[in-house]
């Protein structure tokens, strides 16, 4: 019995140090310390376009840099010193990746930083004119407005309550409507070849209209809906970031991405949206300004400050401004909001200054 309670008790002894030097021992890191660092740029830093960006790389003496080679987009360039000048191959403003490979006779390392790239400019503030005011339903949560053939087009939200509606301008009557379904909630509209194509928030689901408002198919996404228009032969997409999605709008695939930025950063929460003339006019969520969007390079040019268009009374049962339709016969362009009582024509002129 004496042996016994001895044997069991150098095995509770074992136990306790082995558990013991389980928790106190430290493990070594899968990651292999790199020869090479990138001392310029640092991570996330801002340019503005059209300037150098300095590289440089340090490396320890067992590890002599030969040659850099560097890729931003699709363009490669190959450097023999460590510390040299690059530019940014286009106009594209945004982030950019940069991958950097440093070479030591047949040995390479590799590294990856991420740049901003911002306008060289602010964009050119704007104010409007009221040149016609129009009725309203205060019961529409405006999120799509579009104009075709002499009606207005509104695509409304909040589940239990989304629509699509053609509306007579001058009185605001509603001519023809289509409910969604109650626990769908309406977001962006746009017109394509004679349909309209009907957003909602997170579903993840869209629908396609005959010029008749007969639904005629259905699709479907991956993010957000939020804000939506035609470009071309493309729709242009928001989800609340600072994004513009360029979709096919027979398979509804995302063909390219845009960031859109301002010479102090990225524009945010980009909402409904419209096109004319070929730029991007973007509603940003819960602002009273609109931003003019270069659909090719992501440049705010524009920043339109529509301040004051509903008086203080009208203000206080309303929501945020939201809805831009622009009548490309006559150049005529149209403001509303969420829950807003009037629709507004406006112009735009530069601020004074």
């Amino acid at each position: 019995m004496i042996r016994l309670s001895y044997v069991f008790l150098v095995l509770l002894v074992f136990a306790a140090c082995k558990e013991g030097k389980q928790e106190t021992e430290k493990t070594t890191s899968p990651r292999v310390r790199k020869n090479t660092s990138v001392e310029q740029p640092t991570q996330n830093q801002s340019f503005t376009r059209g300037t150098e960006i300095g590289i440089s790389l340090s490396a320890n003496e067992t590890f002599p840099i030969d040659s850099v080679e560097v890729s931003v987009g699709d363009a490669l360039s190959t450097f023999k010193t460590s510390s040299f000048n690059i530019t940014i191959p286009d106009r594209k403003v945004g982030t950019w990746r940069l991958l950097i490979k440093a070479y030591s006779g047949e040995s390479a390392e590799t590294h990856y930083r991420k740049i901003i790239v911002l306008p060289e400019s602010a964009p050119e503030e704007l104010t409007y004119q009221v040149e016609n005011t129009y009725p309203h339903d205060t019961d529409d949560y405006t999120q799509g407005l579009l104009f075709k053939d002499g009606y207005l087009y509104e695509s409304t939200g909040q589940r239990g309550k989304s629509t699509l509606k053609q509306k007579d301008i001058a009185t605001g009557e509603t001519k023809k409507v289509v409910n969604l379904a109650s626990d769908l909630f309406g977001e962006g509209l746009a017109v394509m070849n004679g349909e309209f194509y009907q957003l909602t928030w997170t579903s993840g689901k869209g629908f396609v209209y005959d010029d008749q408002l007969n639904q005629v198919r259905t699709f479907n996404y991956q993010m957000e809906g939020w804000g939506l228009a035609t470009l071309d032969d493309e729709l242009v997409m928001t989800d609340e970031t600072e994004k513009l999605y360029f979709v096919d709008p027979v398979s509804f695939t995302v063909q390219r991405e845009l960031e859109v930025f301002d010479n102090e950063g990225k524009i945010e929460a980009l909402n409904e949206l419209e096109v004319i003339d070929g730029l991007v006019y973007a509603n940003v969520y819960q602002e009273d300004y609109i931003v003019v969007i270069d659909p090719t390079t992501g440049e705010v040019l524009q920043r339109i400050d529509l301040a004051g268009l509903l008086t203080a009374d009208e203000s206080r049962s309303a929501d945020v401004l939201n809805g831009i339709a622009y009548d490309a016969e006559t150049g005529r362009i149209f403001v509303t909001g969420k829950w807003w009582p009037k629709l507004f024509e406006v112009t735009f002129q530069p601020k004074p200054i």
